[in-house]
């Protein structure tokens, strides 16, 4: 069946606008309900547990849950589906929408469900914390403690699989296994060689930012990079940066010095840690206590937060507003650029400054409605709030911004 594609406007701009629109009265919507879900699933399982413990550290255990459904099951999911993966399968039962974004959004919640099993059930064999009988069903204040440590350490799996699986993507452009195996399988090769990674890196660097283990009085383990905000600071300066060439940048700016993979990849992964992971938290945080920003805040949150921002913006303006301009309105690649870069520092920073305020009247971030469910906070609700332009636009095509018609 052949199809004719329709765009409600044909202006990217105000079709970016009326995608941003969208998007966030979903946002408005989406989270009340996923929020409210997880409380009814976590209050049943582990009500014996949660009752032993303070109302404070009970609201804690609820809201890490509800966060980790999120991170693994829309995060963690769709970067698996849609960079590694290229979103194969998304058509396999419907070509029309919204149908094929509903059937790959569910495959989404499996595949972050089946991930979660898998990788942490498995070390719950031995590693008591991680034990999915204590981690859902606590029986004590102890248990409930040491669930919730659980929890936030398997929750950030979530930033490994973003700083170490995206730029195997967006730096080395799924090298060597693209064109050399057909998909899914230049996929699977991705997925299996960027999982170890990134298992390594969750091991190494975010498992000891939750859990402090002691042998013989002694603690074996230290805080990464000294805290955990300053973890949070250097990954979203390093994801910002690694981003840069995949997200409108054109394979700029480290096509400046190569185009040949690895070597391409290697300078832009040096580059990102160097200018995104080192430089750009201590410019904020510098900044931020120069001039007082977001008193009473840890400045290494607050420059997470405003280094976040300018993600949000960048993939906003690249899945809704198409990378605008595009070639055909600058053709000249250097000014497109440019002009690119220009926009995701002038609105982002505009953005991240309004959001520091903001976030507190978001159902999706810190405004629960007085209905009692729990939300993402000053980071996290970004999160929230971005991965509707992510689906918006990949699973769901922009329907209904974009639609298809029958071809008689």
């Amino acid at each position: 069946m052949d199809y004719a594609i329709k765009k409600r406007f044909d202006n990217k701009l105000t079709m970016g606008i009326a995608g941003v629109i969208l998007c966030f009265v979903y946002a408005l919507i989406y989270w009340p309900v996923w929020a409210m879900a997880a409380k009814a699933i976590i209050t049943s399982t582990a009500a014996v547990g949660l009752q032993a413990v303070e109302p404070a550290v009970a609201k804690k255990f609820i809201a890490t849950f509800a966060e980790g459904t999120f991170f693994w099951c829309s995060i963690s999911a769709w970067i698996w589906q849609t960079l590694i993966f290229g979103n194969y399968g998304k058509y396999k039962w419907t070509a029309l929408q919204p149908g094929a974004g509903i059937w790959y959004t569910f495959l989404s919640f499996l595949c972050g469900s089946a991930a979660y099993l898998l990788v942490i059930s498995f070390i719950g064999i031995w590693w008591k914390p991680f034990n999915l009988i204590l981690m859902f069903a606590p029986k004590s204040a102890e248990e409930v403690h040491l669930a919730l440590e659980a929890w936030e350490a398997s929750n950030f799996y979530v930033l490994p699989v973003i700083i170490v699986q995206i730029p195997f993507v967006s730096l080395f452009q799924k090298r060597p296994w693209a064109g050399n195996l057909k998909p899914p399988l230049d996929g699977l090769a991705v997925m299996m060689t960027s999982s170890f990674f990134a298992l390594l890196i969750w091991i190494a660097m975010f498992v000891p930012s939750f859990m402090h283990f002691q042998l013989g009085g002694h603690a074996v383990t230290g805080q990464p990079l000294g805290s955990w905000p300053a973890v949070l600071a250097f990954c979203q300066g390093f994801i910002f940066w690694f981003l840069i060439p995949a997200e409108g940048g054109e394979g700029y700016p480290y096509k400046l010095f190569t185009s040949k993979q690895p070597w391409m990849g290697l300078i832009g992964l040096a580059a990102a840690l160097l200018c995104g992971g080192y430089l750009t938290p201590m410019v904020y945080v510098k900044l931020i206590n120069t001039f007082h920003i977001n008193p009473g805040v840890n400045p290494y949150i607050t420059a997470a937060s405003l280094e976040l921002s300018l993600i949000v913006t960048m993939l906003c303006w690249h899945h809704l507003f198409d990378d605008y301009p595009g070639a055909e309105t600058v053709p000249g690649i250097g000014r497109r650029v440019l002009l690119r870069v220009g926009i995701w520092l002038g609105l982002g920073t505009v953005f991240g400054f309004t959001w520091l305020e903001a976030y507190k009247l978001l159902p999706f971030a810190g405004n629960d409605l007085g209905m009692g469910f729990p939300v993402m906070g000053l980071l996290a609700g970004q999160f929230a709030l971005l991965m509707v332009f992510l689906y918006f636009n990949t699973f769901f095509d922009k329907w209904p911004l974009i639609y298809k018609e029958t071809v008689k």
